[in-house]
């Protein structure tokens, strides 16, 4: 049981932090032994942490939601039509170039690398406007669908590549953030939602109601603390802070790798 709070907790923080829970997951299953959880579990994680967005954007996603069935506010509908043209864009890469993806999991250098290139990335974000998400063009869609895309990569940070993009587009920097989060609901519960087909086989690695039910749990409270902590941050530009954190630990793990 103390297994799934972990899984839980690491997959929570991590989801929305910008330091890549895929690598962080790697990293354990190569150094520490922990086994990455199985198909279902990490369904049930990902909810989780796509519920922990969802309850603290609420009303964003209301009016989202409101605008795109009812039409009833114009800039709404066109924000969340946008929004859904960056998941397509992100899914369709995604599937385009899943084999390539997936053999970049097969280096631990690799993902080490990508890693301190989230840093990087982080260093480099800066705001270059002040305008919000109900200014979003189809042009900026494009660009936060790439970026989200790009951290398929293992070692690339969902959260740092679309915070980034966001900033990169002219969004402000809170903005951005508010923005890398509306973005993350479908992609993360979608993830979730396709691993659930597989019931069978978390069945099969003993995995009963309680433990999913646990590691759902500390997924989401953690979720819910790990976003409200990063808006913190952002706002405050504190983001150096996570870019020195991708850095070194990219760089002591790449050293790691290099000597075993």
């Amino acid at each position: 049981m103390l297994e799934m709070v972990i899984l839980g907790l690491v997959q929570g923080l991590t989801e929305f932090l910008p330091v890549s829970s895929t690598a962080h997951l790697l990293f354990a299953e190569s150094f520490l032994g922990i086994p990455r959880p199985g198909i279902l579990l990490e369904a049930v994680l990902h909810l989780g942490t796509a519920l922990a967005a969802l309850i603290l954007f609420w009303d964003d996603v209301r009016r989202l939601a409101v605008g795109w069935v009812r039409g009833e506010e114009a800039v709404y509908r066109r924000v969340a039509w946008l929004i859904i043209l960056a998941t397509a864009i992100t899914a369709a890469v995604g599937l385009l170039f899943a084999p390539q993806f997936e053999r970049m999991y097969g280096s631990l250098r690799g993902v080490a690398f990508q890693l301190v290139l989230t840093g990087v990335i982080l260093l480099l974000a800066r705001e270059r406007g002040a305008r919000q998400i109900t200014d979003l063009r189809v042009s900026d869609a494009a660009v936060l669908g790439l970026a989200q895309a790009v951290s398929i990569v293992p070692g690339i940070s969902r959260s740092a590549a679309t915070i980034a993009g966001g900033m990169w587009v002219g969004l402000r920097r809170d903005e951005a953030a508010r923005l890398s989060f509306l973005i993350a609901i479908p992609s993360v519960a979608g993830a979730g939602l396709f691993g659930l087909k597989d019931l069978r086989e978390g069945a099969a690695l003993g995995y009963g109601p309680l433990h999913l039910m646990v590691g759902f749990a500390a997924a989401l409270i953690s979720g819910v603390v790990a976003i409200k902590w990063l808006l913190a941050m952002v706002r405050r530009g504190r983001l150096g802070l996570f870019a020195a954190y991708c850095i070194v630990v990219g760089l002591i793990v790449l050293v790691a790798a290099s000597r075993g």
